[in-house]
């Protein structure tokens, strides 16, 4: 059981107890005990009523995170997008909660929008008339969903926009916002850099997660958004959010779509 529960540890970065025993058709007590006679207690941690990764892992697939907690993102993006005015000029970095945040911006008028994601141009351009959008020029590859390089950089330092909008891998307890990759970091920190004001959305399962490069400026964020689900995650990084409006989005219960995609 101990393999399996590792599996899905290094897959999901954060799982509830309790969906990890319908998953695996045992008591939670039986997973604890599990996990307490691991040699190697770097693996994962217990976190009130979750089990968090202690490992600096990828992202899985954007197949896969497109539909993983998707009540919470979904939520979060719909509250991200209510801040966003008409007229203003956004850019976007690539992502599953992203694409989502992108989907809630159809009703607004005369956004001007700068993307790196293929995925949130081609939505954009098809859901939304009224909206100019910008695919961002660079190169594409396998680990990425964005797109990245020295034409990517160059574009973003000339860029003037109200908001930069972005969903880093994790939120590091040491370390702030972070990526898994050093591009996805760099470009990060240059998008920032382009903004006026910048807003920041992750849900809770990101939260406490190790992850390898900061993306953390001293100025931190204006708007960090996330669920309603991740109190004692919050509490790991909130050190890092002291300037930052703070909201959290109330999402419905996802462990029936979670369950799907655990037990596949």
């Amino acid at each position: 059981m101990i393999v399996r529960i590792i599996e899905l540890v290094r897959r999901y970065r954060t799982i509830r107890l309790s969906l990890l025993a319908t998953v695996l058709d045992c008591s939670v007590d039986e997973i604890l005990y599990a996990v307490d006679g691991l040699e190697n207690n770097n693996i994962m941690r217990v976190r009130g009523s979750s089990l968090v990764s202690n490992e600096a892992i990828a992202e899985s697939d954007i197949s896969v995170r497109m539909h993983s907690r998707f009540a919470e993102k979904n939520a979060i993006g719909k509250l991200a997008a209510s801040l966003i005015k008409d007229g203003e000029r956004l850019l976007i970095e690539a992502g599953s909660t992203l694409s989502l945040f992108a989907n809630h911006l159809k009703e607004k008028k005369d956004l001007s929008i700068a993307t790196t994601s293929p995925l949130i141009a081609e939505s954009l351009v098809r859901h939304s008339r009224t909206c100019s959008v910008e695919l961002i020029g660079g190169r594409l590859e396998a680990h990425t969903t964005a797109l990245h390089g020295e034409e990517t950089q160059a574009r973003i330092r000339d860029l003037q926009v109200d908001w930069t909008i972005l969903s880093p891998t994790s939120m590091c307890i040491q370390k702030g916002a972070c990526y898994f990759h050093k591009v996805d970091a760099e470009t990060s920190l240059l998008m920032q850099r382009s903004a006026k004001k910048t807003m920041m959305l992750s849900d809770s399962s990101k939260l406490g997660v190790p992850s390898r490069y900061t993306a953390q400026t001293m100025q931190g964020v204006d708007v960090f958004i996330t669920d309603n689900n991740g109190e004692l995650g919050f509490a790991e990084v909130d050190h890092h959010l002291r300037k930052a409006r703070v909201f959290h989005a109330i999402s419905e219960d996802a462990d029936s779509e979670d369950f799907i995609l655990l037990n596949s």
